[in-house]
């Protein structure tokens, strides 16, 4: 037996199958894993066999067993194994044990804190998203035993001895995006300023005053004066808009995006905030587009998060425990710009579809992050590239964290 660590929700999910709204068959690529790409090419039956002969390929570029193969996707970016209910030819004719690594255990994600395999949801399928997100009492965490030789494939790894303050600050991160006393708002903006601050010391020094600024941060919370300064930061919706159209921009330069979904929630966030722009790459006029943007976050954008904040808090907190925050990105910093990024293009897609659609719903909610989750989450290029431009545009101050939060 081996220990594992996963949230409470992670023995609630299981698979709908035909069921769902969604297809996890498409839309991405498929890599599979030396062993099964072995069994592959012994299968005797004769339609699937000719199937996997043609569209099972060597990854002649990978010298990694669990990317050995990929399988290719047709002109709309199906899979070729998958028939027309959506369900999987390959499960259905072969059995479950014949699913690649990647097939067989999505949308679980498996990662790896020394000595201790983790386990979570990614929230690109639906009903994921659901079992994590509407989740009212937030997010716990149990320790329990598997045997050793369960089916998985490990994607991070933490070294506790490269970091051995990982665990006093992922507590204390998660600590923080739960405590419900002040907005989701104002517990990213003091991680961020934890986090520029502990970065300013050397490792003997963070040792040493860590559990003394983690106290002081979490004290923040509960400090009027200091929550009434951060509520009066001005956020610039210039700013965040013009962010936000050269991210979807990029996104949708950076190889297409097949998901229909998506690309209807995209439109609802153009028309809905007068976003759509002329041959100059230019929006006709901004003010409007503000304009809309504030009567959407105060007339359903705010109400709806005063019942139902905790989907935002579970976003963030399932993005800590699966990413390995604050270690997934160069930097702590890094990574936290990167979790405020996704943060910001989900809220600025709620806001857009409630202003087309007059309404915020928890089902628009629930799909949004989904969709986002598929659309972006699952393409490390488009992630890289965001950084990048981040960084050649100088967007890396807390400064400008502060102004892509605040409301």
């Amino acid at each position: 037996m081996r220990p594992i660590l996963i949230p409470e929700y992670f023995k609630e999910f299981s698979c709908i199958g035909g069921a769902c709204e969604d297809t996890c068959c498409a839309g991405w690529n498929i890599t599979v894993d030396k062993k099964t790409y072995q069994n592959y090419r012994k299968v005797k039956h004769p339609e699937i066999s000719v199937k996997l002969q043609r569209y099972v390929k060597r990854n002649r570029n990978q010298q990694d067993d669990s990317s050995y193969a990929k399988l290719l996707l047709d002109e709309n970016k199906n899979c070729h194994m998958m028939l027309e209910d959506g369900l999987c030819s390959i499960h259905k004719e072969l059995g479950e044990q014949f699913l690649c690594n990647t097939c067989a255990t999505y949308p679980r994600q498996f990662t790896q804190v020394g000595s201790i395999v983790e386990k979570s949801l990614t929230l690109s399928c639906p009903e994921a998203a659901r079992v994590v997100l509407l989740r009212e009492e937030g997010l716990g965490f149990i320790e329990t035993e598997e045997p050793k030789d369960t089916r998985g494939l490990i994607s991070g790894e933490i070294n506790l001895n490269k970091h051995p303050l990982f665990w006093d600050l992922r507590v204390f991160t998660i600590q923080l995006m739960q405590s419900r006393k002040q907005p989701i708002e104002i517990r990213l903006i003091i991680l961020g300023l934890f986090i520029q601050k502990i970065e300013q010391l050397n490792q003997t020094e963070l040792e040493k005053k860590l559990p003394e600024i983690m106290e002081d941060y979490l004290n923040r919370l509960d400090n009027e004066e200091f929550i009434e300064s951060l509520k009066n930061i001005e956020g610039n919706l210039i700013f965040q808009l013009n962010l936000a159209r050269d991210l979807i921009r990029y996104r949708m330069s950076a190889g297409g995006v097949s998901s229909e979904k998506y690309l209807s929630i995209l439109s609802q966030l153009l028309e809905g905030l007068l976003l759509d722009e002329d041959d100059n790459q230019e929006v006709q006029d901004m003010d409007k587009s503000i304009a809309k943007y504030n009567q959407s976050y105060l007339d359903y954008y705010e109400p709806f998060m005063e019942k139902q904040g905790y989907i935002l808090e579970n976003y963030i907190v399932n993005y800590i425990f699966k990413n390995l925050f604050p270690f997934n990105y160069n930097s702590m910093f890094e990574s936290y710009m990167m979790l405020v990024i996704h943060f910001t293009l989900i809220k600025l897609h709620m806001i857009g579809m409630a202003s087309n659609e007059q309404n915020l719903t928890q089902e628009m909610a629930i799909e949004c992050i989904q969709q986002l989750a598929k659309a972006i989450e699952h393409n490390s290029s488009y992630l890289q590239g965001v950084r990048k431009g981040m960084e050649d545009s100088g967007y890396t101050t807390m400064g400008h964290m502060f102004v892509m939060i605040s409301n």
